[in-house]
Order: structure tokens, then C-alpha cells, then sequence
């Protein structure tokens, strides 16, 4: 049945990998997809570093005099707490006046002090003035560094300023508890926390939730665009022959199931050597710009490289799933393809294979829309969506990559994928062969059936 299908394979698989549009197509692309991540990812490190220019860096003063007209006896020890450099060693010493401030100063001898004026403003506001003694050995563009460890005590110097009584901030700013429990740990005063395997487990179970819609999403995408792509180049394969009246000849060398199946399985493996060839350069791109990123800038914070380290710990790509779920795909696109096939094999010009690649697509389209609306959580999607082979091949490698499905339901689903598959290509070939007995005149698919029912 499938006699000289090598050859047919090999002349087509070389036809399709020589152009000059493939080859520049599949470097450009696989370029492209190695390249971004890297620079994505090096983006998003830079932009969450610790940017150290922003830090708050020393005034220089190793004693601040304060003159504050908005309270009385206020205490600003509590500016020590400014996560700056030399803030924590400053003295604080409250004076009833800029004046006295400033005599006091002179009087020590003071080259590292200055005053610090606080007074209501208008309209309710706190106005915070710096005042520079004589002689005074303090740079005044690093006296004003003093402003930002002002904002970012942000209200706390409010407080401080306006002297409320800092127990009554205490009150507000009592710190509370957290903690979290499951259902069986409430009864019992588990921490859910502190069970740390328990807790990863959960959050592992959350991801894999979302892994489930988008990994089922993505398939549903590859396997719209791969076989909408490559099926049209299918059926032009299979409708040349016709054209180029070579058909006679080819059905006296090559049985027409081999003939099919040579020329599908070899625009197929072009096809898939490119999109694979794709996915593996954007795989590579992802850890390259995580590993150059982490070397790069090691004070990043970027929560994309941290989810992305955080993969291999959550037991979901595992190698013998993978495997199974590229064979699966695989497969899938060889059904869809298949109607591809058919519409080449029923069709006798180039104009009428365009019109009948409809077959595939509404077929594609109806089982999209079946597992968008039945299935998109594999952990939840009827049992029927992994069996039947048209919405199996969208859903099945979902459930296999995240093992949300039983292993005889994993095989029967990948074992009816595999039959019809086959099954479609020699139908397919067989309804070539009685086109080429009828001319392309087929007479209506009655007639198509009952040729292809008998041998």
C-alpha cells in the first residue's frame, strides 16, 4: 500500500526545504526568537534593579539643631530610623530659636551642624527650612539630600513635627498577625504557612490551573495557524500532479496511498522542522536572557525571572509527558492535514483546492470553539474532549503535559488519534485514485464512495 513512499517523501521534503523563502524565512524567525527574550528579559532586570541613585544618600550633619513652631518638646530620634547612609548616627537637639541654634554652633565649634527650621505654613501646611552656619564645612548640595530622608519618613515626620503623642501613633500602627489554614488545619491550629510542602503544593496547584488554559490556548493556536498554513501548501502539492497531467505515470509507480501520504508527511516535516526549530530558539532565548540577566544585574527583583527559575521546581514539564504530548500534536496536525489531503485529492485545479479547504478549517474552527467553551481547564473538561479525535488533538496534550487525565484514557484518547489519522490519508488516497479513473470528472461523491468502498 504504501510502496515508494520514501521516494515521494524525499522529493517533496526537498522541494520544500530548498527554497530560497523557506531557508530565509526559518533563520530570520529562529534569529528573532532567540534575540527577544534576551532583550525582554534584560528590560524588565533593568527596570527592577534597586536603582541606587535613588537611594537616599548623606547630608553630611553629625548634629542637627531643631526649631519646631507647629509643638512643643517633640523628640526627632525617630528620624534615625531613615534608611540612608549616616542618618542613623545624627544628634538631634531641640532649640527654642534659629538664633540660639546657630549660637550654639559657634560656640562648639561645630563644622558638621545646622539648624532645622520647622513653622506652619499656609493653608494647614508644615514648611521645613535648612539653615547653614558660618563656617560651616558641609557641602550644600549634600545638605539638601536632607529632604529626601524627609519624604520618605512621609507622614511619620508629619507626626514628629506636629507633635502627637507617639503612643497614640503606636495604637495605629499596631502590627497584626497573619497566618492561613485549610479546612482540616482550622480544626487543629496547623498552620497552612508553616506546612511549607503543603503550602508549595497549593501554590503549584494554582499554577498549573492557569498552565492548563494557556497551554490548551496556545495549542489551539499552533495548531490553527500550522494547518492553515502548511495545508494550503498540501493541497497544492497533491493537485500539481493533476495539472501537470503526471498523474497516469505517478499510479503505475506509486500506489496512491503512498503518493499521499509521501507528499503530506513531507510538506508536514518541513513544516514542523521550522516551527520546532522555532520553539527551540525561543526556549533557548528565555534561558539565555535568564542566566544573562541574573549576570547582568544581580540586585534584580523582576518577578518574570523569578516565576521562569521557579519552573523546574513545580514538576510540570516532566521529560516522558512532553515527549507523549509532542507525539500527540504531532499526530493532530497529521488529522487535520489530512483534510487537506482530501481536498487535494477531490479537487483537479488550483481553484477548486482553494474553495475545498474549507473542510479542514470549519471542522478546526467547530473543535476550537468545543474545547474554548468545554474544556479550557484540562482539570475539569469532559472525558468525551479526549477521546474524540478532532477536539483530542487540541485538549490531549493539555491533559498529558499536566497529567490531569487517567492512563487508559490517555491511551485510548492517543490510540483513536493515531487509527483515524492513518485512516484519513488512505482514504484520501484512495479518492485520488478514483478522480484519476473518473479524469477529475468524479460524477458526485456518490460515485467518489462507491469506487473508493471497493478495491
Amino acid at each position: 500500500m504504501f510502496k515508494n513512499f520514501n521516494k515521494v517523501f524525499k522529493f517533496t521534503f526537498h522541494n520544500q526545504v530548498s527554497q530560497k523563502g523557506y531557508k530565509a524565512l526559518t533563520i530570520t524567525f529562529a534569529v528573532l526568537l532567540f534575540l527577544i527574550p534576551i532583550g525582554v528579559l534584560m528590560l524588565i532586570a533593568a527596570n527592577s534593579t534597586d536603582n541606587k541613585e535613588n537611594a537616599i544618600l548623606s547630608c553630611g550633619a553629625d548634629k542637627i539643631y531643631v526649631v519646631d513652631e507647629a509643638a512643643e518638646n517633640v523628640n526627632f530620634d525617630l528620624m534615625k530610623k531613615v534608611n540612608g547612609e549616616g542618618y542613623a548616627d545624627i544628634t538631634y537637639v531641640t532649640v527654642p530659636s534659629v538664633e540660639d541654634g546657630l549660637k550654639q554652633i559657634a560656640d562648639a565649634g561645630e563644622k558638621t551642624s545646622f539648624v532645622l527650621y520647622i513653622s506652619k505654613g499656609e493653608k494647614d501646611t508644615l514648611d521645613a527650612d535648612i539653615v547653614m552656619p558660618p563656617n560651616s564645612s558641609l557641602d550644600s548640595k549634600k545638605v539638601k539630600n536632607y529632604f529626601d530622608a524627609i519624604k520618605n519618613m512621609d507622614m511619620m515626620f508629619v507626626v514628629l513635627a506636629r507633635g502627637i503623642d507617639m503612643n497614640d501613633v503606636a495604637e495605629l500602627s499596631m502590627a497584626f498577625k497573619t497566618d492561613g489554614f485549610d479546612k482540616s488545619g482550622w480544626a487543629s491550629g496547623t498552620s497552612l504557612f508553616q506546612d511549607e510542602s503543603k503550602a508549595n503544593e497549593q501554590n503549584n496547584e494554582r499554577i498549573r490551573d492557569a498552565f492548563s488554559v494557556i497551554i490548551t490556548m496556545l495549542i489551539c493556536m499552533i495548531m490553527y495557524f500550522v494547518v492553515l498554513a502548511y495545508g494550503a501548501s498540501i493541497t497544492k502539492n497533491i493537485v500539481m500532479e493533476k495539472s501537470s497531467k503526471l498523474m497516469d505515470t505517478l499510479l503505475i509507480s506509486v500506489k496512491p496511498e503512498a503518493m499521499i501520504f509521501g507528499k503530506l508527511t513531507g510538506v508536514l516535516s518541513a513544516g514542523l522542522l521550522q516551527f520546532f526549530s522555532w520553539i527551540i530558539c525561543l526556549v533557548g532565548g528565555v534561558f539565555a536572557g535568564v542566566l544573562i540577566s541574573d549576570q547582568v544585574f544581580p540586585d534584580s527583583h523582576s518577578s518574570v525571572n523569578i516565576f521562569l527559575k521557579s519552573l523546574g521546581s513545580m514538576d510540570l514539564f516532566r521529560p516522558i509527558p512532553v515527549i507523549v504530548a509532542l507525539i500527540v500534536l504531532i499526530f493532530g496536525i497529521l488529522l487535520y492535514s489530512s483534510f487537506a489531503a482530501f481536498a487535494g485529492s477531490i479537487s483537479s485545479t488550483q481553484e477548486q483546492a482553494a474553495s475545498n479547504q474549507g473542510i479542514f478549517v470549519v471542522i478546526m474552527l467547530i473543535s476550537y470553539f468545543l474545547v474554548l467553551t468545554q474544556g479550557a481547564d484540562v482539570h475539569s473538561a469532559p472525558t468525551w474532549l479526549f477521546l474524540v479525535p478532532f477536539t483530542a488533538a487540541l485538549i490531549l496534550p493539555t491533559g498529558l503535559l499536566l497529567g490531569a487525565i487517567s492512563t487508559p484514557i490517555a491511551v485510548a484518547g492517543v490510540l483513536i488519534l493515531v487509527v483515524l489519522s492513518l485512516a484519513l490519508v488512505i482514504f484520501a488516497g484512495r479518492v485520488y485514485k478514483a478522480m484519476a479513473l473518473y479524469k477529475g470528472q468524479s460524477g458526485g461523491f456518490r460515485k467518489i464512495f462507491k469506487i473508493v468502498s471497493t478495491k
